[in-house]
């Protein structure tokens, strides 16, 4: 006898599916790896903040002091940096080489290339059920595509080059967002763990990654409390866990089993079906109002009868479900929340006592302008600065440059003079400055000569100062093409200077509108997290409002959120599947 062709051919046809997936993934991280090994040869630099954090991680493991090496070998206690990047390149320099900047460099790119799997699988945790294929969703959809466009993406591939911290800072709110989305899902102990060294060591490298905890925090603790609350969620996925789910047809729209319910209840699963389809879920999870009726139909009514809740299970089940319904108790999650709590404040307390310790000086992140104790700061110059400063090219060429360079009045923006006459006494300012120790320090009497040239024009202007000019930078800083690191000149716009480079600028500029817009569109889909991901890109908007000198990397941070939201919404338009509308879960 002979087998049916058609038979072979479909059999050959399944075995093939399930590598296809696994090639894709396998193509996205060799693509993403080759990228970064490219940026790595071509761009890899040490100089200026990687030297800072070169020396203090050098000092750490030498001599045991966070300190700066000063004149004759001096070993100078500093503040001015938190100790997370350090921390990390002292790791890297013990094993692999001290001042080894480029071993940093590779695990970074190794770390960004974990960090890419992680948000590919933070997607398929978020996106609407329509948008999910295969196993976790990994086949195909939202989470294969948020793994290409993550993989590729060169603006965060270039930054794995440099031993800078946005490398780690990125992997880090990777890792936080997927441990997020999977807390949500089920409450336990590892993804607490993991969710909490996420955000607390995004917050040592830089200050402003706070604003992760900020953000996301609220998001787990609404779930304790939602999961906590009369035992709906709890009584759903319990079902889940003891594999319920498989007693009914593969194709069911809702694995509520019918063995559980008493006739009185049985006729209601036929409504809770219903729901189940009209809200486009394929879960019991993902949808609130079928674990809230599950809750009332199995465990409330056990409850108000006085007799345990797992009385509704056979026997051979009991023992798990007491397990199950004991570890998701209410002191299990209180104790979940204290102690990720404690963990997270502890680096910081023992850092704030440094501080205080060395300096005698309450700092429990690092100082708005990255000065120690008894180091000038020049608030005039920087309130002046901030009357104009509008984009990366007054940065560059100005704030960076003082003190330390002579004032050139030819550098400054028309907008920095309102008058004639302002345009003079700035000349005369300008002077001034430049005659005092060949330029090399802004003195106290300059520095207030510049604050009230400042308030002069804050008061001539109030909303240019406090309104206009901060939205310009945040503008400039989302929208400006993020080539800073390459060897492109400043005013890359103009054609007729480097028309090769202008056309480069113009393509990076569309890339990196093109990620916000399939961002934007994603965001519409309302996947889980939306509002989370909103508020922190909003929080981190208005902390850069505050900021005088605009860098394109400062809203690097918000990219693992924007790729998440894109590869929803690619997958969204390839497929041409829409979610259904009803009411997503946050």
């Amino acid at each position: 006898m002979e087998a049916d062709s058609n038979s072979q051919s479909n059999t050959r046809r399944w075995a093939l599916v399930p590598t296809i997936p696994v090639l894709s993934v396998s193509l996205a991280l060799a693509s993403g790896l080759v990228l970064r090994l490219w940026m790595l040869k071509k761009y890899f630099i040490v100089n200026g903040d990687s030297l800072i954090y070169g020396y203090m991680g050098k000092n750490l493991l030498l001599h045991g002091q966070y300190a700066l090496t000063g004149v004759a070998g001096k070993l100078n206690p500093t503040l001015i940096r938190l100790p997370g990047y350090p921390l990390f390149l002292a790791l890297c320099f013990r094993a692999l080489g001290m001042e080894n900047y480029a071993s940093a460099a590779w695990v970074q790119i190794a770390l960004e290339l974990a960090g890419c799997l992680l948000l590919a699988d933070f997607a398929g945790h978020i996106a609407p059920v329509a948008l999910r294929s295969g196993k976790a969703g990994f086949s195909r959809g939202a989470a294969h595509a948020t793994l290409w466009l993550t993989a590729l993406c060169p603006f965060t591939a270039i930054y794995a080059a440099e031993p800078m911290p946005e490398a780690l800072t990125l992997f880090m709110i990777a890792l936080a967002l997927c441990s997020a989305a999977r807390f949500r899902e089920r409450p336990e102990w590892g993804t607490a763990f993991c969710f909490t060294f996420a955000v607390t060591y995004a917050a040592l490298l830089r200050p402003d990654g706070a604003l992760l905890a900020v953000a996301l925090a609220p998001a787990l603790l609404i779930v304790l409390l939602r999961t906590d609350s009369g035992c709906p969620i709890i009584a759903a996925r319990l079902l889940l866990r003891l594999g319920w789910d498989s007693m009914l047809p593969r194709k069911a729209p809702c694995p509520i089993p019918a063995v559980i319910l008493s006739e009185a209840q049985r006729s209601r699963r036929t409504r809770l079906l219903y729901f189940c389809r009209k809200e486009g879920k394929s879960r019991i999870e993902e949808s609130p109002k079928v674990a809230r009726a599950v809750g009332a139909m199995v465990i409330s009514p056990a409850l108000q009868r006085g007799v345990g809740a797992t009385n509704n299970f056979p026997e051979s089940r009991r023992d798990d479900a007491n397990v199950s319904l004991s570890s998701n108790s209410s002191p299990r999650l209180a104790r979940m929340a204290l102690v990720c709590t404690l963990l997270a404040l502890a680096p910081f307390t023992a850092w704030t006592l440094r501080n205080w310790q060395v300096f005698h000086l309450f700092q429990p992140l690092a100082p708005r302008y990255a000065n120690d104790p008894g180091q000038e700061t020049y608030p005039g110059w920087q309130r002046w600065v901030k009357t104009w400063s509008l984009d990366f090219v007054s940065t560059y060429n100005v704030y960076w440059e003082v003190p330390g360079a002579p004032l050139d009045l030819a550098k400054l923006p028309r907008r920095a003079f309102d008058s004639p006459a302002q345009y003079e006494e700035t000349a005369a300012l300008a002077a001034d400055y430049n005659d005092r120790d060949n330029a090399r320090d802004i003195v106290p009497d300059v520095d207030e000569r510049f604050g009230q040239l400042a308030d002069e024009r804050i008061a001539a202007h109030p909303l240019r100062y406090y309104l206009w000019l901060p939205l310009g930078r945040v503008a400039d800083m989302w929208l400006r093409p993020r080539v800073e690191n390459m060897d492109i000149d400043l005013d890359w716009w103009v054609y007729a200077h480097h028309r090769a480079e202008t056309r480069f600028s113009w393509a990076y500029a569309g890339l990196n509108a093109l990620y916000l817009l399939l961002a934007l569109a994603g965001c519409c889909l309302r996947p889980r997290f939306w509002p989370w991901m909103v508020a922190y890109m909003v929080l981190r908007s208005a902390l850069l409002m505050t900021v005088e000198a605009p860098e394109a990397r400062y809203t690097l941070e918000c990219f693992p959120m924007l790729f998440a939201l894109g590869g929803i919404a690619v997958c969204a338009g390839i497929t041409g599947r829409r979610p259904r509308r009803g009411r997503n879960s946050c």
